[in-house]
């Protein structure tokens, strides 16, 4: 898919409330308005029940700002030059507490993959061992940190596949 299909589809997914998103899809005000009168999608009446996990998604991202910036700024770097404003969304996504596909309500972890490799082809030839996604950034930026960055991924500790990510060796 090109750059555009999948901005649209993630902008999709969060009007219909799929995903864990935060509110806007994690993106300031003006990239919120440039991603929908790009796309004009039709906004349906979404379920209260999703915009209650969008605010406390947004509650939970408001306390970790410097992470999802600088998250979001180690993305661009490895992003195509037509994906903006897509570090934005996969960095606020990965604050969520599932798997980065499923917090983006896509359908599989190969659809994401398929994600990764039209919008951030770089990581993905980085990621030559599919590591998941999410273990992955905080992996990488762990590497190339001056001790500044936690060096665990998000949301490991609660994970009910944790001991599919970390057997021992």
């Amino acid at each position: 898919m090109r750059v555009d299909d999948w901005l649209r589809r993630l902008l999709w997914l969060y009007l219909h409330g799929e995903g864990c998103y935060p509110e806007r899809m994690g993106l300031s005000v003006s990239d919120w308005e440039n991603l929908q009168a790009r796309f004009a999608p039709p906004a349906p009446d979404m379920p209260a029940d999703c915009r209650l996990r969008q605010k406390l998604m947004s509650e939970l991202n408001a306390t970790r700002t410097a992470e999802r910036a600088e998250l979001a700024l180690w993305l661009e770097c490895h992003m195509s030059a037509d994906a903006a404003p897509m570090q934005h969304i996969i960095a606020s996504a990965s604050l969520a507490f599932n798997h980065l596909w499923q917090d983006l309500g896509l359908s599989s972890r190969a659809e994401l993959r398929e994600l990764m490799s039209d919008c951030f082809a770089p990581l993905v030839e980085m990621n030559s061992n599919n590591m998941r996604w999410k273990k992955f950034f905080y992996r990488q930026r762990c590497l190339h940190s001056e001790g500044e960055v936690v060096c665990r991924s998000p949301s490991c500790d609660a994970c009910y596949e944790r001991p599919l990510c970390f057997e021992p060796s």
